[in-house]
């Protein structure tokens, strides 16, 4: 599914690292860019790249909210809600990003 390209970057990613093992987030995103997201076969093929169980890569993948398993949008509109995030309104920012979009979180 990955193009030769894509895997040559991320084998070269793989070499800027003492352990290639510490390239496997930035692999991911590289991934990511030239499929939109990470389905479960990008998921397989990188982790074989990297020898390791798809496990422990799908792990990683649902771990973090920055990668998609899903299609998603063109524009990804990312909210902090952190605790000093509400204290400065961020539930007033999101309720009124959904009214002007018509959308609710992780609708697109």
């Amino acid at each position: 599914m990955l193009t030769a390209k894509t895997i040559q970057a991320i084998q070269e990613l793989q070499g800027l690292y003492p352990q290639k093992r510490s390239a496997l987030i930035p692999a991911l995103h590289v991934a990511q860019a030239e499929v939109g997201y990470l389905p479960h076969a990008v998921q397989e093929e990188v982790a074989s790249l990297f020898g390791l169980d798809t496990t422990e890569v799908h792990a990683l993948v649902t771990f973090y909210d920055m990668f998609y398993e899903e299609p998603v949008g063109k524009h990804i509109i990312h909210l902090c809600k952190n605790a000093s995030c509400m204290l400065r309104g961020c539930d007033a920012v999101l309720q009124g990003l959904c009214r002007k979009l018509g959308i609710k979180p992780g609708e697109t």
